[in-house]
């Protein structure tokens, strides 16, 4: 039971159309944003969630294409309950490797809110070489996409982690800050703008302060203001990361 993903099959009715409706598990952020997505392109689509009384087979009879929009550590336990035998079994997991349905990552991030139509044609997936084309699953969404090897998903998603969750951390620990000193919050909104601009626009070019001058002693201020708070390891650690013995006891020795 456990190797229980395919390909499309060959059949006549397109994905999406009234003879082969998409089948959605989930009510989550993902599944809500992306269900919302098929809907405004009219696209037929039918929806199973845990509170549902009646079993995913039936919601979702008649779906070629079941869409898993749920957490990551709730997919193979639902697929190892539900049978979906001959359809094709698609996930949104990032980091997910399994042998029970194939990945389509949406590299982006959904917040609380719907956003608006424009936004989700723009969204990148990051798709399973070894499984069908993104076009298969979803030929009326013009998305760009790119396939991966499924043994690299685990360094895939790290970079995600890093790139999304640890600079809303960050930004969000900053903003703390800045409302501790009297600043409001939104007052550092533009410089946070602009970082992310250079760095779509530039890439490692895009750094400056004290980590590109490999300023020392206004690293080590920084660190003593940070004394006591967690988030002063962090800083520290980004800095090793970045800067290899930069704050070592002979930094002259650093190139």
């Amino acid at each position: 039971k456990s190797l229980r993903r395919c390909c499309p099959s060959d059949v006549t009715a397109r994905p999406g159309s009234a003879a082969a409706p998409y089948g959605i598990v989930g009510s989550g952020r993902v599944a809500r944003h992306l269900g919302h997505y098929l809907d405004t392109l009219g696209l037929e689509v039918r929806r199973w969630t845990r509170s549902a009384t009646t079993a995913p087979e039936l919601a979702l009879a008649g779906c070629p294409v079941i869409l898993l929009w749920i957490r990551d550590d709730a997919i193979e336990p639902f697929l190892d309950r539900a049978d979906f035998s001959g359809r094709t079994l698609i996930h949104a997991s990032g980091s997910l490797r399994t042998p029970m349905a194939h990945a389509m990552h949406p590299l982006y991030t959904f917040g609380p809110d719907l956003y608006p139509d424009d936004v989700y044609p723009a969204i990148p997936f990051v798709c399973d070489e070894d499984g069908p084309s993104f076009s298969q699953v979803f030929p009326d969404l013009a998305n760009p996409s790119w396939t991966i090897a499924s043994d690299q998903r685990p360094l895939y998603h790290a970079a995600c982690v890093m790139g999304g969750n640890f600079s809303t951390l960050l930004w969000n620990r900053a903003m703390q800050i800045f409302r501790e000193l009297g600043v409001p919050p939104e007052a550092a909104v533009p410089y946070l703008e602009r970082t992310c601009a250079n760095v779509a626009q530039h890439g490692p070019g895009a750094l400056t302060g004290p980590l590109a001058r490999g300023d020392r002693r206004t690293i080590e201020a920084n660190l003593n203001a940070l004394e006591g708070d967690d988030w002063g390891r962090v800083y520290r650690a980004i800095v090793e990361a970045a800067r290899p013995g930069l704050l070592d006891d002979n930094p002259e020795t650093i190139e």
